[in-house]
């Protein structure tokens, strides 16, 4: 997934590129587990969690489009 933006550089756009990468990562691998658990205390820590790094991919994201 590459954004051309003539206000960030290259390796900015490097960097953002990767942080939405491990924020989706980390949402799937979450929300995974949270399926996985059948304890309900663990299940709700991995699915907030999962909703946390889902809200992140969402805020980076949104900044990117909006720095255009």
């Amino acid at each position: 997934m590459t954004y051309f933006n003539s206000k960030l550089d290259y390796k900015t756009l490097s960097l953002i590129e990767e942080q939405l990468r491990q924020e989706k990562l980390l949402y799937k691998k979450y929300l995974n587990y949270a399926e996985m658990c059948y304890d309900s205390e663990l299940k709700n820590l991995c699915y907030n969690a999962s909703k946390r790094h889902k809200r992140n991919y969402k805020k980076v994201l949104n900044y990117l489009i909006n720095s255009r």
